[in-house]
């Protein structure tokens, strides 16, 4: 048609990006709101009014973020008549079944995590980008220098960061930890010490694919008594022991073989060679592993870009990882892809 007028559209995988944060806040809210629990009790569908009334929040508000919650399919949009007057939300049994806190290995800690740690942190990105640290990120975003003792005091003192942060840990690691303890064969150590466990994951997954080893779990105090209450029964510890410290501080419990989990990366390189030289065992560890020319995997990037802003730390290549350890003596150096959530990979190493 001559008078046919052709728009430029913007491309839609920037459109996508750029509105990204809405639709994390959709998820954000909808999760800290219990909303998928409360539609978990009623499975034939609630209307905005009753979820409205229900949850305490304004009824045009409530309507607005369902709608968008049901177009993102967070949460399913359907009408009890022909007439389409009355909606009802109900859930997507395989989306609720990650964000309903009762339901195991579920996502909830770790959203919660994102809303109140991350996305306020990631407002300050650019301040960290031209100072090269989280310094005055954490001071815009929280009130407070973030350093390894408010680190410490905030996990001591914070019981709601602390349990969040805990079972967000503990969730992740129950998806990966049962291929680590197989990436090698552990058979020959009787004693495994995991630095920094948090909620025994790691520990329960090893002790349960090494039935005469004795796992110690060695974190700080709060943690230790926060992982009492997500861990399994008596019945099923395998071995499994918790020792409070500061792996900083305090000398190691003694073992065959250390194991660092998510840990290494956390941390700026000072701290982390002071780690390794206290590691006189054998150590183990589990990580995001960038590849050679630092393109990818993309989760793994994104995990780079985080550790930087929140922990001061840093991914790295197998290289560096192999070199990093070889620097503190260490030989034999292994590396293994394991499945699960992310890319995430098991080394080990050796004191000759």
């Amino acid at each position: 048609m001559d008078n046919e007028t052709r728009s430029t559209l913007w491309p839609s995988l920037l459109l996508d990006i750029y509105t990204g944060f809405q639709k994390s806040q959709v998820l954000f809210v909808t999760t800290e709101l219990q909303l998928y629990d409360l539609l978990a009790i009623h499975q034939n569908g609630m209307t905005a009014n009753e979820i409205a009334n229900k949850k305490k929040l304004n009824l045009d508000a409530t309507e607005r973020i369902l709608d968008y919650a049901a177009g993102l399919k967070l949460i399913k949009k359907d009408f009890r008549s022909e007439s389409k007057t009355v909606a009802i939300y109900s859930n997507y049994p395989e989306i609720a079944e990650v964000l309903q806190s009762s339901k195991p290995n579920n996502m909830v800690a770790a959203i919660i995590h994102a809303s109140r740690t991350q996305y306020p942190l990631y407002q300050h990105l650019m301040t960290t980008i031209k100072s090269g640290s989280n310094t005055e990120a954490y001071k815009n975003a929280f009130g407070f220098e973030m350093t390894l003792e408010t680190f410490e005091s905030l996990y001591e003192t914070d019981n709601d960061y602390s349990a969040t942060f805990l079972q967000y840990m503990h969730q992740l690691s129950s998806i990966t930890s049962p291929g680590v303890a197989k990436a090698f064969d552990l058979s020959p150590f009787c004693e495994i010490c995991d630095l920094g466990g948090g909620s025994g994951a790691l520990a329960y997954a090893l002790a349960s694919e090494y039935p005469n080893v004795t796992v110690t779990v060695f974190d700080l105090a709060t943690a230790v008594e926060a992982a009492q209450k997500i861990t399994p029964d008596e019945t099923e510890r395998h071995n499994v022991k918790f020792v409070a410290g500061d792996f900083f501080q305090d000398e190691f419990p003694p073992a065959g073989l250390y194991t660092f989990a998510r840990i290494l990366h956390d941390w700026p390189d000072e701290k982390v060679h002071k780690l390794l030289d206290k590691t006189f065992k054998s150590l183990k560890s589990a990580e995001l592993i960038m590849n050679e020319t630092k393109t990818g995997p993309l989760q793994t990037l994104r995990y780079n870009v985080q550790m930087m802003i929140e922990m001061s730390g840093r991914e790295r290549t197998e290289t560096e990882y192999r070199l990093l350890l070889e620097q503190h003596g260490f030989v034999d150096f292994k590396c293994k892809f394991v499945a699960g959530y992310s890319s995430f990979h098991a080394m080990i190493a050796k004191k000759p």
